[in-house]
This record gives C-alpha cells, structure tokens and sequence, in this order.
C-alpha cells in the first residue's frame, strides 16, 4: 500500500464514529481473565465480557453488537445481546412465517404449559397443547402470538397446528395409499342410530359406516353392532376425491348370503325361521341373516288365524324358490302336522264329537269342529232311513252330536245313524222271507205304500202288490207278506196279495209278442 492509501485509510478510521446499537464484525487480537480484546477497525480495541464468550481465543472472528463506550473511548460489546436479538429475529420471522419450532415443556399451570424456546420462554394455553405432555416433554409449536415489550418478548404459541398438519400429511400418505375392497381397522368415535357409526381409522381419516352396510340382514341398529371406542374392521367401499373421510361397510366381511344360499335350499324342505315381519297380506320371515321369505296369509294356518309376533321361531316348508331372483315362497301350515290327521288321532273311527252344522252343500253337510278341522257328513249317513234331503234332518247353525267314520280327504267323516244300532241286524234276525206280519201305513205314493217295521226300517208295498179296490190310508193296520230283505240295499218288499193272486199273475200272456211275464212286471215295479 502506498504513502498516500495509508494516510487516507488513517483519517477515516479518525472520522468514523461507532455507535450504540450497531453490529460490528470483529477479530480477537488478545484474551485475558476478564475480558476479550477485539479489532473493530477503530482507534482503539473494543471490549467484550469474556464470560459471554468462555473458549474464545485470538483470531476468532465474532459480531458482537455496541452496548456502550467506556470514559476512555473503548467501544464496549456484547456477545450475548447480539446473539439475542438475532434469535429474536429469528423468531420474529418465524411467527411472520408460520414456520414450526421445537422447544420443551417446563412446567404446567392452570391456564396451561410454558415452553423454553432456546432460552426464550412462551405460554402454551391448554386448549392449544395435545395429550400426554409432562416435564421435559420434547414439543413442536408454531407461535400464535408475537409481542415485543421492554421487558422483553412475549410469545404464545400452539402445539394444535403442529399436529393438525402431521394429521394431514398422514391423512393424505394413507388415503394415497388405500383401495377400495381393502379392509381396514377403525376406531369407533361416533354412533347415530338413524345414520350410522362414524369410525377414526389410524387416529387421522375418519370412516363412515351407513346403517345399510351393517349386516345382510334385517337388523339395522348400529347400537348391536359396536360401542364408543371400539374397534371394528371393515372393507373400503367408496373413496371420495375429497378425501376428508372415506364410505365402508361391515356387512360386506362376509359373502352375499344369497350367493351360496342356493346349495343348502331345495324346494319342500322344512326349515327353522324367525318371524321379522307381518302384514295384511302375510309374514315375512328371516332363515338366516340376509335371507328372508314370504309366507303367504293363507299359509299361516289353517284357520285362517295368525298366531305369531315378531320374533316368534317357526318351522316352514319352501314353496317356490327361486335365488337367482331372490325370490323365496314359504309355508308356515305344510310344516306343520294336519289338524285333520291329529283330529283323527285323538278321535278314531267309533269316537263321538260334538260340531256345528256350517252350511249344506246338496247331499252333503259342512261340520266345523273347531281348530281349523272340518267334518262332512253325506245324506246316506244321516239315518238308516234315506231321508229325501239333508235339510230334513240338518239345520245350518245346529250344534249335534256325530260318530266319527273315516277320514275323507281333508275333512273327518261323520255319521248320525251310527249313533243307534243298525236296524237292519234286528231286521235280518227277526224276520224272514215269506213271513206274514202286520205293519202300520206311514204314506202312500203314486208307486206304492210305505209301512212302518218295529225296528224303524220301512218297508215298500208296491201298488202292483195291493189288491185292487185296496183303499190303505195312513196310520192303518195291514198284514203282508215279506217278499224280500235286501240290508245292504236297504230295501224290504212287501206284499198284500194272496198266493193264488200272485200264481195268476205268473201265467205267461200266450197272445203277447213282449215276451215279459206278470212276474217281470211286478220285479220292474218294485225296484221303483
């Protein structure tokens, strides 16, 4: 350097003048005990309390920032300040910022936490802090409030937004990551029994549970499929772009029941169900969860009656099935024994029923003989003398009593005449063809006369058996003649004529080209 650079650079050291406040870069040129000397390119050294900068050491180069000048003129420095009011800065931009800075909990209030920031103290209000934080807790916060005061800076800061942003990078990492068909785990954090249940999956992405997606069944109440805090697993349904919380479903972990239910069903197989429903037209009923059937109402019973509630377990026997359509058609009545069948059980042929005569259908009567079992009764079972109608003997509305017969179909055959002894018995054992006996006139027909037998069997006097000029009126007196007993016709012919009428009648008409006897004319008149 020339004669002339350096007595220039000489008289602007002279004319600088350093300030308070200002930051100097500087050079250590000498330590001692109490203080470090350092070359702030002035007239004198500058000074800097060596317990602000202990390993210090000559030609270390520092910035320090000017706090005073001595009496003497020495500038004197501060180390430590400098470093403040850089970190001050610091953090400064970093409220400005937002950015994120780590410190540690020192203690707990009752308002909240107070945090050492790199020396800096900060209030952390409980409402900003997470969970599970003590003494010396390592944490991250970002400063909410920025205030610069004489005592010093106050900061607050919040652990909150430190964790909503870690929540949402996690959020989004899983989200990129899921398909939909995967199963996932998930807390249980919300149950509403009109929508659904609200799950927490990996403590960050909220899952929700539509109440239709519980079970293939009828159930729909989530409070009987999970409680608060519980964990479920579940199958990813549906991803929205969004991507604030995903659609799943619980009822999908296990197969569409009616996709195999095909090779356990068969049509006329008798089955346990449980009734989930019933209405006008009939009863819905639940085989298994996920798989229901119709019964129709005129398969419910045999009555007519329907007998159950919701929840009560039956047998039923499969109709119409049809799993391609889900379409299954059940009987509650086919499951069940026949009350007709048991009637007749408890009731065998010989027994003695009481029924009411419900309506007379030709020559045949309806008897209802309670519990759903009907009973017929034919006009040939109404007495041992074929009445000419069932209405001579039967009413609609009548209470009787009946001899059970048979079964006949669906109905228990019933008798009245069999509930006195079979006349034609004493009939076959008390007379004889040929006999004579007296009998009283019960009517008189075109065709002949009716009399009166003791036992209570009728016997037909024919007109062509009648002497002719025989005025016979009802109530009277006659001897006949038995000409034939025939029980299982249930006809006794009778006679009036004296045996050499009869033989006169026999003569064949030799000027006839017929061919037929009085004989064959009378068998013809008497099957009348």
């Amino acid at each position: 350097m020339g004669e002339f650079e350096k007595l220039l650079e000489k008289s602007l050291e002279e004319a600088r003048e350093i300030r308070r406040g200002e930051i100097i870069r500087c050079k250590v040129i000498k330590v001692d005990e109490r203080n470090i000397y350092v070359d702030v390119g002035y007239k004198v050294e500058g000074i800097i309390p060596r317990e602000e900068i202990p390993d210090a050491k000559e030609g270390d180069e520092i910035k320090a920032v000017v706090t005073k000048i001595s009496r003497g003129g020495s500038p004197i420095l501060s180390y430590r300040k400098y470093i403040e009011e850089r970190y001050i800065h610091f953090l400064r931009s970093a409220y400005e910022k937002g950015r994120f800075l780590t410190g540690r909990i020192k203690d707990k209030t009752e308002e909240g936490y107070t945090v050492d920031i790199n020396g800096i103290t900060a209030f952390m209000p409980l409402g900003e802090a997470g969970r599970k934080l003590r003494e010396g807790s390592k944490v991250v916060v970002k400063i909410t409030d920025f205030q610069s005061t004489k005592e010093g800076i106050k900061l607050k800061v919040s652990q909150r937004a430190y964790l909503a942003q870690q929540e949402k990078r996690k959020k989004e990492r899983l989200i990129a990551k899921l398909k939909v068909g995967e199963v996932v785990e998930g807390r249980v954090i919300k149950i509403d029994p009109e929508k659904g249940i609200t799950l927490l999956v990996q403590g960050v992405l909220r899952a929700f549970l539509p109440k239709e997606e519980l079970s293939w069944g009828r159930d729909k109440n989530p409070y009987n499929y999970a409680e608060i805090d519980e964990k479920l697993r579940v199958k990813v349904k549906r991803i929205p772009k969004d991507g604030e919380f995903i659609f799943v479903s619980l009822r999908e972990m296990k197969e569409n029941p009616w996709d195999k239910i095909g090779d356990k069903i068969n049509k006329g197989d008798t089955l346990s169900a449980r009734v989930v429903e019933i209405s006008d037209k009939g009863m819905l009923v639940e085989l298994q969860e996920g798989v229901e059937g119709f019964v129709p109402k005129e398969e419910i019973s045999y009555d007519g009656s329907i007998s159950y509630r919701k929840g009560s377990e039956v047998k039923v026997k499969v109709l119409e099935f049809e799993p391609s359509r889900r379409r299954l058609i059940l009987s509650v009545k086919r499951a069940l024994p026949k009350p007709w069948e048991e009637f007749f059980k408890d009731h065998p042929a010989g027994s003695r029923v009481k029924g009411r005569v419900e309506r007379i259908e030709g020559a045949k009567a309806l008897v209802d003989l309670g519990n759903g079992v009907k009973g017929i009764v034919h006009r040939s079972d109404l007495s041992w003398v074929k009445p000419g109608r069932v209405e001579e003997v039967l009413k609609e509305g009548q209470e009787r009593e009946f001899a059970v017969l048979a079964l006949e179909g669906k109905f228990i055959k019933l008798g009245l005449k069999q509930l006195t002894p079979n006349p034609w018995e004493l009939i076959t054992k008390n007379y004889t063809v040929g006999q004579k006996v007296t009998l009283k006139v019960k009517s008189s027909h075109p065709f002949g006369v009716f009399l009166e037998f003791p036992e209570g069997v009728d016997g037909l006097l024919p007109l062509s058996e009648i002497p002719k000029g025989t005025d016979l009126k009802e109530g009277m007196q006659v001897e006949v003649k038995i000409l034939e007993i025939a029980p299982e016709e249930g006809r006794i012919t009778l006679s009036m004529k004296e045996e050499k009428e009869e033989k006169k009648e026999e003569v064949i008409s030799t000027g006839s080209e017929s061919g037929f006897t009085l004989g064959d004319i009378l068998k013809k008149k008497m099957k009348l």
